[in-house]
């Protein structure tokens, strides 16, 4: 009984009869994260409500490759200013939501990739996202 219950609530391995060339191939096709850049704290007043509400957040930056950190670093206050730009843009509703999040996860990373030559950002995560 003891048995059982560990192979049911996963404590020992299940065997599938598929073999280990397949379960190899699973664990293949984990990406592992690519160099991270870490931005300092944005802080912005959100679009609406007279500037009562603001938005606090910290980003991380996936990179495609070690390169792109120095193409980042040549332009940084580019970069910054951009994201500013685009925050400053957002109001509450925007941002609320997961879906909101995401879309503007998207936004960061495609305007960025239009000032890299070399490299490319390929994830944002945000590290810290306070709306207050």
């Amino acid at each position: 009984g003891g048995g059982f219950f560990a192979l049911k609530a996963g404590f020992l391995p299940k065997s599938t009869g598929k073999g280990k060339s397949q379960s190899l191939a699973a664990e293949d096709t984990k990406k592992d994260i690519g160099p991270i850049y870490s931005l300092d704290n944005f802080i912005v007043n959100l679009v609406g409500d007279r500037g009562k509400n603001y938005l606090k957040t910290q980003l991380a930056l996936e990179m495609d490759n070690l390169k792109t950190k120095e193409e980042i670093d040549k332009q940084l206050p580019k970069f910054r200013d951009s994201i500013l730009t685009l925050l400053s843009s957002k109001s509450n509703d925007d941002i609320k939501s997961m879906e909101g999040k995401f879309q503007l996860r998207a936004e960061i990373i495609s305007m960025l990739n239009q000032h890299l030559r070399l490299g490319k950002i390929v994830n944002v995560y945000f590290t810290e996202f306070i709306v207050q």
